[in-house]
């Protein structure tokens, strides 16, 4: 009876363990098959680097080649180009005549002479003279009327009156109608004033205040004319054009009202 109860708890200890044992051998086969598929791929792996390594050293000995064939290519033509400007400068045989008949010919002022080949030279004749240098292309070539303007004013601005006085004038010539022709012809006129030049500086803002009575610059031209009169010493002048100023001008700006008093007090111009 013992015999039988131990030999029943045996084997169930037995069926028991069975699962276990199966679930432990699953488990060991899978990190198995596991290790074997990761080995697998990294073999892989190195095979596909190792097709890269020779397909990227494939392109470098093709660069090479392409550079090698690109220098002797660029050595070939420079050899040929030596070879051609070398012909070109070797003088060719030229044909005299024995008999070095002249051949006539009539210069600037109609007189005839004659050409003559002379070891392999022409000589005789009248030299042509050499021809006229080509004018010079103006600074302003090419740019529009406001470049031009802002080009003068730049000179203005930096005190180079010589280059602003050239290049006012120039506008002035080139663009007569130019919405900012009276502008130009007010600063053109201030070129010259500040370099004392008040005869030429009085008949540029005279133009200036005659371009437009009504524009924006009149008032200002109209200052700077009575201003270069006062500097000529025609006081008289100075004086009509300052009052002219005042009366017709009324609502002038400040600046402009205020220095043409003290123009007009440093004249001693009488009231009106």
């Amino acid at each position: 009876m013992k015999t039988s109860r131990l030999i029943l708890l045996t084997c169930a200890a037995l069926l028991m363990a069975v699962p276990a044992f199966a679930e432990e051998d699953r488990e060991e086969k899978s990190a198995t098959y596991n290790e074997t598929r990761l080995s697998a791929q990294e073999a892989e792996l190195r095979a596909l680097n190792g097709r890269l390594e020779q397909i990227e050293f494939s392109l470098r000995r093709f660069e090479q080649a392409l550079q090698r064939l690109q220098s002797d290519t660029d050595a070939r033509m420079a050899k040929l180009e030596l070879t051609q400007a070398a012909t070109r400068s070797t003088p060719q045989p030229s044909v005299q005549s024995s008999a070095q008949t002249p051949i006539p010919v009539v210069d600037a002022n109609g007189t005839l002479g004659a050409l003559k080949m002379q070891g392999g030279k022409v000589t005789g004749g009248i030299n042509k003279p050499d021809a006229p240098p080509l004018p010079a292309v103006p600074p302003d070539y090419g740019l529009t009327s406001q470049e031009q303007y802002e080009r003068a004013f730049n000179f203005l601005r930096e005190s180079d009156y010589a280059g602003a006085e050239e290049s006012f004038k120039r506008f002035i010539e080139k663009n007569p109608k130019d919405k900012l022709i009276e502008n130009a012809k007010y600063w053109y006129g201030e070129t010259l004033y500040v370099r004392g030049r008040y005869e030429e500086a009085a008949v540029a803002f005279a133009d200036a205040y005659q371009q437009n009575t009504k524009g924006i610059k009149a008032p200002d031209a109209l200052l700077k004319l009575g201003m270069a009169l006062g500097a000529m010493n025609k006081t008289q002048d100075a004086c009509v054009t300052l009052s002219e100023l005042k009366s017709k001008y009324p609502n002038a700006a400040p600046a402009v009202k205020s220095r043409a008093n003290d123009e007009r007090a440093k004249l001693k111009c009488p009231a009106r």
